[in-house]
């Protein structure tokens, strides 16, 4: 007998003033949410729409790669995603035509072969990154920390 789960994630958006809204999830910080500062009558200072989904696929992708980790017992010291967003403007609309992980990993000894593993896993199991209709390309750095897992 299998078990179907369903989950719901539900924000609410409204505007503030000029090209500034707010962003409100159940349980959350409100977050000020603006046009990039680099558009005319964009904001500086603000998360940009853009910036929050490239934000989402980063954490994400980091989240699920820690998951898998532990789920197989592979040592992580430190993960860090940094994460870009191509943007092109074609036929007078601006096009998402790239999205770029650079995934920094510290882990054990020897585990190079695992953590490439895991961050493949993550890399098809992001939900973000299989909901976007836009290449994804990952960039793994792989450092062992000897002297952290002695000390661990």
């Amino acid at each position: 007998m299998s078990v179907f789960k369903s989950h719901r994630y539900g924000v609410r958006t409204e505007w503030r003033d000029g090209r500034r809204v707010t962003l409100a999830a159940p349980g959350k910080p409100i977050l000020d949410v603006a046009l990039p500062s680099d558009f005319k009558n964009g904001v500086p200072g603000v998360w940009s729409p853009e910036e929050l989904l490239i934000a989402s696929l980063a954490t994400c992708f980091e989240l699920t790669m820690i998951a898998v980790a532990d789920y197989k017992s592979i040592p992580l010291h430190s993960v860090r995603v940094d994460a870009t967003g191509h943007v092109e403007r074609k036929n007078h609309a601006y096009e998402l035509i790239l999205l770029e992980l650079d995934v920094h990993v510290e882990t054990g000894t020897s585990r190079h072969h695992d953590v490439e593993h895991v961050a493949e896993m993550a890399h098809e199991g992001c939900l973000v990154g299989k909901a976007l209709d836009v290449p994804v390309r990952l960039n793994l750095e792989i450092h062992e920390a000897a002297l952290a897992e002695a000390i661990s």
